[in-house]
C-alpha cells in the first residue's frame, strides 16, 4: 500500500434554506448546492473529475428512485460508486469512517458524502402556504445494507417506535440510576438544552436563533407541551427544517497533485461503530449504552489519544439523555468544561433527518482549520439508542492507518448480552425498570406506559390509565415499584394497577 495514501477532508459546505423562500428546493436540489459549495472549498474544480464515489445519507422528507444518481447527473460528474444509506442518524459519521477506509485501500480517488432534508417546506405546502414544484416521487432501488425494523411487534404496540416515548423511557431510567430526583434531573436537562441553544444562536447555519433558559425549555406551557414525560416539545429534536450538508475526502497524494493548500486538510483520525442490543425491551440496561463505550475506545486507539487529548465534542442530542449517556461511556463528566456541541444540537440547530452529524462534521472541520482547536471527537445516534458511531478529527493523521479492521467479536459481545423478548401477555406481579406517561395534543396526560420485570425474570410492557394517578407520577418516580399486571383481551394490552402505597 502507498504509504502516502492518507485520507484527509479537503472539502465541506452547509446550506440552510430560508423560511420564507418562495420557489424552495427539493433535498437533491439542496443537496446539489452544498455538494457544488463543497467543491469550491476545496479551492480546485478539478477535484470533480477525481469523485469515483457518492455516498447519500438517507432521506426522510422526500423519496427519489435513486437520489445519487439523480445528484451526479444534476452536479454534470460521473462515479463509478453510488450509495444510499440505510435509516440511523448515525450514517454519516458510518459513512466518512467508510469513504476514509476506501481511500486508504485505493478503492476510491475522492467521495463526496451529502444528505438533505426539507419537511419545513412540505409542511408549508400542505398548508397552501406555497406551491411545489419538484420531481415525482419514487421509491428507493436500493439501499446500502440491510434496514431492520426499530423495535419488534411488542414493542411497536406500546408506541416505541415513536422516539419521544422510548427515548423517555430511557431517561428516566438514566435519572433514577443516577440517583436524581424528577426536579434534579430536569434542571439537568434544562441546564444541558439551554447551553445547547446558546451555541446555535450564534451558528448562522442553526434553524433557531433563539436563546433560551433552561425553564423556557422544561416548563410546561400552551406553546410547549408535554409530549412524553419527562418531555416537552423544546427538549429534543426539531425535523421540521431544510437544511444540507456535503463533505469531500481525498487522499494527501491527490490533494498535492491538486495543490490544495494543506491549511484545509483535516485528517480523520479515527472511528468505530457499533450497535447496542437492538430491541430496547431485551438490553440488560436501558441506560447504558455499550456500543458508544467500544466504538470511542477503539477511535481513541487509532487516533493515539485519550479522551482528555480531545479540546472538544459533538455529542449527538436528539434527546438529553443522548448526551449524558455520552458522557458516561466516553468519560467526559458535567464538570467538565469542554463543549459538548459545536453546532446548538438537534433541538436548536436542526434535527434534519439522519444527516445531523455531517453538519456536526462539517463544523467540526470549519473550526479546526483555525488556530485553537486541535482535536474533536464526534458522536452519531441512530434508532433509539441503537446505532452508534465515533469520528474523531484533528490536523494531523492518527496513529493507526484506516482498513477493513474485523470488529464483529466486539460486536458479538454486545449481542450475546441480549434479553429474551418480551412477554406479550403478562400476568402477575411486575417491577418497574422504567416508564413514560404520554400526553394528548393539548397536554393532558393519557396514559402511563410502563416496561418492568415480571417474577420469573422476563420483560413486559403495560399501560396505566386514571388522571389521577398519572398526575402523581409527574412528581413520584414508580420506578422499583411493583403493581399487579394483566392481559386484557378485548384491548389486546397488558394493564397495570400500582399496588397499595407505591
Amino acid at each position: 500500500m502507498n504509504k502516502e495514501r492518507t485520507p484527509i477532508v479537503v472539502g465541506v459546505s452547509q446550506f440552510t434554506q430560508s423560511k420564507m423562500e418562495a420557489a424552495p428546493l427539493h433535498p437533491v436540489g439542496l443537496m446539489k448546492l452544498a455538494s457544488l459549495a463543497a467543491i469550491n472549498d476545496t479551492g480546485t474544480q478539478q477535484i470533480k473529475s477525481f469523485i469515483d464515489t457518492i455516498r447519500v445519507v438517507n432521506i426522510f422528507s422526500y423519496s427519489y428512485a435513486d437520489a445519487a444518481r439523480i445528484l451526479a447527473g444534476e452536479m454534470g460528474i460521473n462515479p463509478q460508486n453510488y450509495y444510499y444509506s440505510t435509516i440511523g442518524g448515525n450514517s454519516p459519521q458510518l459513512y466518512i469512517n467508510k469513504a476514509a477506509v476506501d481511500i486508504t485501500l485505493g478503492r476510491s480517488q475522492a467521495t463526496l458524502i451529502t444528505g438533505a432534508e426539507a419537511f419545513y417546506s412540505l409542511r408549508r405546502a400542505k398548508k397552501s402556504e406555497i406551491e411545489l414544484n419538484w420531481p415525482d416521487t419514487a421509491l428507493p432501488l436500493f439501499l446500502d445494507g440491510e434496514e431492520k425494523d426499530g423495535c419488534d411487534s411488542v414493542e411497536l404496540a406500546y408506541g416505541m417506535l415513536a422516539p419521544v416515548y422510548s427515548y423517555a423511557l430511557i431517561e428516566n431510567r438514566l435519572r433514577y440510576m443516577a440517583g436524581r430526583d424528577i426536579e434534579t434531573h430536569r434542571k439537568i436537562m434544562g441546564r444541558t438544552l439551554s447551553e445547547l441553544s446558546r451555541v446555535a444562536a450564534k451558528n448562522p447555519y442553526a434553524w433557531s436563533a433563539d436563546e433560551r433558559s433552561a425553564e423556557e425549555i422544561t416548563i410546561p406551557t400552551t406553546a410547549n407541551r408535554l409530549v412524553g414525560f419527562p418531555y416537552t416539545m423544546r427538549m429534543y429534536a426539531n425535523p421540521n427544517v431544510d437544511q444540507a450538508a456535503a463533505v469531500i475526502l481525498t487522499s494527501d497524494e491527490i490533494a498535492k497533485r491538486l495543490e490544495i493548500p494543506c491549511e484545509k486538510w483535516i485528517y480523520p483520525m479515527g472511528g468505530a461503530t457499533f450497535n447496542n442490543i437492538w430491541n430496547i425491551s431485551r438490553r440488560p440496561e436501558l441506560h447504558t449504552s455499550p456500543a458508544l463505550r467500544c466504538a470511542g475506545e477503539l477511535a481513541l486507539k487509532q487516533a493515539g489519544l485519550t479522551i482528555n487529548e480531545i479540546d472538544a465534542f459533538d455529542f449527538y442530542s436528539c434527546f438529553p439523555c443522548a448526551v449524558e449517556i455520552a458522557r458516561n461511556e466516553l468519560g467526559v463528566g458535567f464538570e467538565d468544561k469542554r463543549p459538548v456541541s459545536l453546532t446548538g444540537g438537534l433541538a436548536a440547530f436542526g434535527g434534519p433527518g439522519n444527516n445531523y452529524s455531517l453538519h456536526a462534521a462539517c463544523t467540526a472541520i470549519q473550526l479546526l482549520r483555525e488556530p485553537t482547536l486541535k482535536m474533536v471527537l464526534i458522536t452519531a445516534l441512530g434508532w433509539l439508542n441503537t446505532k452508534w458511531s465515533v469520528g474523531i478529527y484533528g490536523k494531523e493523521k492518527g496513529k493507526m492507518p484506516w482498513n477493513d479492521r474485523d470488529d464483529s467479536p466486539i460486536q458479538k459481545n454486545i449481542d450475546a448480552t441480549a434479553l429474551p423478548e418480551a412477554v406479550k401477555i403478562a400476568e402477575g406481579l411486575l417491577t418497574v425498570d422504567s416508564y413514560t406517561i404520554v400526553y394528548d395534543r393539548y397536554g393532558s396526560p393519557h396514559h402511563m406506559t410502563l416496561l418492568g420485570q415480571l417474577e420469573n425474570g422476563r420483560r413486559a410492557f403495560a399501560f396505566m390509565f386514571g388522571s389521577e394517578n398519572l398526575k402523581k407520577h409527574e412528581e413520584i418516580c414508580p420506578i422499583g415499584k411493583r403493581g399487579r399486571v394483566r392481559h386484557d383481551q378485548k384491548l389486546g394490552f397488558n394493564l397495570f394497577d400500582m399496588l397499595d402505597g407505591a
